[in-house]
């Protein structure tokens, strides 16, 4: 066969692509993705068709097949089913990182978890101050959270002031923060439950935990029975974004056999490709191709699909689902009066003191006590200084603190208002501050 690799409009073609895919990749990227469709969100809920705005996110979508319906809005849909797949890759993250990563080991795990029960139950504790005997009590969940895609946007501004090892902290802590934020929603804001779907759903992860144990690997029947999952979850009463991640923690981590007898087998059979007299013809020869396909199972055999999935899922996630999120969630109609009285509210003192101050006091103070009574230890390149600027913007509560909102104050508009308002507030502030002091941190010690 010709090659064809010279020829000008591929050349200009791979000129371009390898930038394109590098930039796509890239956190910042998903991060400026997010923060456009807030602002397109906020610019589109304050302007002339602020009505159209609200008409296509209470959209209904669905189908009938004879007298069976299945409809619901576009923001349920994108709340209740895109989102679990948020959650999904989140439980593959955590069960990655406890089996391999900075929560594998002891005094690096016991450093995240403090600093992060720090950071959640500070802001817990502000917020409930505030909103001691009012209604807007139940809101004591939404300044807990951390946005993580938003945090490592803001981090990698001044990336170049920091160790890389702080990158991979903030990671860890805001794994650690996003367990607490589950269970928060698993336990706290689920108010009624079917014992009969819920036990169903349990029954189905633990069947899933099963196939994994006798070494199942084929992903439609993962994909199959946690929809099943899934469903009767939601059925339950309990938020289906919990399935989504009870049943990551089922998907196999471990290669179905040992990577180097696997690679062997392959190096193998490259060999005897390399030393078959001729060229390797993959679309003329039935053999050749036959040969390069079991090259490509051995490769498959011996990675695990849990990495494949996260990987499968990562872009997907940061360019589609979370700013699809942001869009139907992030319209807040304020003006200046409004926006001051949402600030004035216990509701918005509670979750600007939580994020702003109480992330602040509880992972930095946190790490202190650590420190202080050799309960952990930070990395090498990592210092006190370092960690205070993380808390800082730890502060970005954006997309966890909106969904925990949204569960808590959905039937109250006005509360809900508050809220986001505050939350976008609270973000702000929390980056602005963050930024500051590492700058501040990074020239005095320059």
């Amino acid at each position: 066969m010709s090659d064809d690799t010279n020829n000008i409009l591929q050349r200009g073609l791979e000129n371009i692509q390898s930038p394109f895919s590098n930039f796509i990749r890239a956190q910042t990227t998903s991060s400026l993705f997010l923060l456009v469709a807030t602002v397109a969100a906020l610019w589109w809920a304050n302007s002339d068709y602020s009505a159209t705005y609200e008409n296509l996110i209470h959209t209904s979508v669905g189908f009938f097949v004879g007298e069976f319906e299945l409809h619901a809005s576009l923001k349920y849909i994108i709340n209740d089913g895109l989102m679990v797949v948020f959650f999904f890759l989140l439980g593959l993250e955590i069960k990655r990182e406890a089996l391999a990563g900075d929560l594998a080991q002891p005094e690096n795990r016991r450093m995240l978890i403090v600093c992060a029960v720090g950071g959640m139950v500070c802001p817990a504790v502000i917020y409930s101050l505030f909103n001691w005997s009012h209604g807007s009590q139940l809101g004591w969940g939404i300044p807990m959270a951390t946005d993580t895609a938003f945090a490592l946007g803001v981090l990698t501004l001044v990336r170049k002031h920091i160790p890389t090892a702080l990158l991979a902290f903030i990671v860890g802590l805001a794994i650690v923060d996003d367990i607490g934020a589950i269970l928060v929603i698993a336990l706290f804001y689920t108010q009624e439950i079917s014992v009969t779907f819920l036990f169903t759903s349990f029954t189905l992860i633990a069947f899933l935990g099963v196939a994994n144990y006798a070494g199942v690997r084929q992903p439609l029947f993962y994909v199959i029975v946690g929809v099943a999952a899934w469903w009767t979850m939601l059925k339950s009463g309990v938020h289906p974004t919990f399935a989504g991640v009870a049943i990551a923690l089922t998907i196999p981590a471990r290669p179905l056999l040992a990577p180097g007898k696997l690679l062997n087998k392959a190096k193998s059979k490259i060999n005897s490709m390399q030393n078959h007299a001729g060229q390797v013809d993959v679309l003329g020869s039935r053999q050749d191709h036959e040969q390069v396909l079991k090259i490509r199972d051995y490769a498959e055999r011996a990675s695990t699909p849990l990495r494949r999935w996260e990987d499968a899922l990562d872009l997907p996630v940061a360019l589609f689902v979370l700013p699809l999120f942001a869009l139907a969630n992030a319209g807040v109609a304020f003006n200046a009066s409004s926006f001051i009285e949402s600030l004035q509210h216990p509701i918005g003192l509670g979750i600007v003191t939580g994020l702003v101050v109480g992330k602040f006091i509880g992972i930095s103070g946190a790490c202190w006590l650590c420190l202080r009574y050799k309960i952990g230890c930070l990395p090498d390149a990592i210092n006190i200084h370092h960690v205070i600027g993380v808390s800082l913007i730890a502060g970005i509560g954006f997309t966890m603190s909106t969904f925990i909102a949204t569960l808590g104050f959905d039937a109250q508009p006005v509360h809900l208002h508050s809220a986001k308002t505050s939350i976008l507030f609270a973000s702000v502030i929390s980056a602005m501050l963050g930024l500051l002091y590492i700058r501040f941190v990074s020239t005095k010690g320059r």
